[in-house]
C-alpha cells in the first residue's frame, strides 16, 4: 500500500454544477507508520495560525518500546515540505555515544504525508518527543517534555 493510501485519500465529485470534496481519513492503526502497539496519545504541532500536523506516540506493552510519527493534516499534505521528528528516553546522554534507536531517534526531511517513525526503548522511562512541519513559510513546532513517565 502506498503512502498516499495511508495518509489520506480524497475524491471529487461532481453533483449538478457543484463540486463536492471529500476527504477520507487514513486508518488510524499503529502498522501503517511502522510502529507497534497501541495508539497512547496525541499532540497537535501548530503555528502561531494553524495545526499543521499531529505528533501520535504509540506504546508495545510487550516488548517496552515507544514509537511516534508527525503526521500532517490533510490540507497540509498536498505536497512535500520539510517535517521532522525527534524522541529520546531519560537514559539519553551526550557521552553514551548517542546510540540511535535505543535512547534516541530521529527522522528529517521533505515529506508530504508524515516524518518517523522514530522508536526508542520507554518501558518505566520518560520519553520526550520534538516535531517541527513547515508549509512554504508557515512552521509549527511541539515539544512534549517528559511525558508517559
Amino acid at each position: 500500500m502506498t503512502r498516499l493510501r495511508k495518509a489520506v485519500a480524497s475524491a471529487a465529485v461532481l453533483v449538478g454544477t457543484a463540486v463536492v470534496s471529500i476527504v477520507l481519513p487514513g486508518h488510524a492503526n499503529a502498522a501503517e507508520y511502522g510502529c507497534s502497539g497501541a495508539l497512547i496519545d496525541t499532540w497537535p504541532v501548530k503555528s502561531p495560525w494553524n495545526t499543521i500536523s499531529h505528533i501520535r506516540l504509540y506504546y508495545n506493552s510487550s516488548n517496552g518500546w515507544n514509537c511516534a510519527v508527525n503526521v500532517k493534516t490533510a490540507y497540509y499534505s498536498q505536497f512535500k515540505h520539510d517535517a521532522s521528528i525527534s524522541m529520546y528516553n531519560e537514559d539519553f546522554r551526550e557521552d553514551d555515544n548517542n546510540r540511535p534507536g535505543y535512547n534516541n531517534d530521529f527522522d528529517s526531511g521533505k515529506f508530504q504525508y508524515y516524518a518517523g517513525p522514530v522508536k526508542v526503548y520507554g518501558k518505566g522511562k520518560c520519553v520526550v518527543i520534538n516535531a517541527d512541519t513547515w508549509y512554504y513559510d508557515e512552521h509549527a513546532h511541539k515539544n512534549t517534555g517528559a511525558v508517559h513517565c
